[in-house]
């Protein structure tokens, strides 16, 4: 399996996943809290292609969260969950920081 990111912009989002489709999962990594949002990793071994690391985002008062990126869990594929997550991480700073400041991104 190669890096999976769905491309899903522009599309309608569902308003509330369907409760079979919820999971409760604990986070191997926890990337840091930016823009009031959290980024993380979890593992997934119930995937019909294999285990998966999953890079998740979800609001700091919630416990929902989305996943954003899937990828291998393999050496490799936890290297790229990282720089993922980590990539996620600095947008929601700069995206945070642009709105504090009032400016355009």
């Amino acid at each position: 399996m190669s890096n999976v990111i769905r491309p899903d912009f522009g599309k309608t989002r569902r308003a509330e996943a369907p409760p079979d489709t919820r999971r409760a999962a604990e986070a191997i990594c926890l990337y840091g809290e930016e823009a009031g949002y959290r980024v993380g990793l979890v593992a997934d071994e119930s995937e019909p292609q294999g285990p998966v690391l999953t890079v998740f985002v979800g609001a700091l008062g919630s416990d929902e969260v989305e996943a954003v990126a899937v990828t291998p869990a393999t050496p490799e594929g936890r290297t790229d969950a990282d720089a993922i997550g980590l990539a996620i991480l600095r947008t929601l700073e700069i995206v945070g920081r642009d709105a504090e400041s009032g400016e355009p991104a």
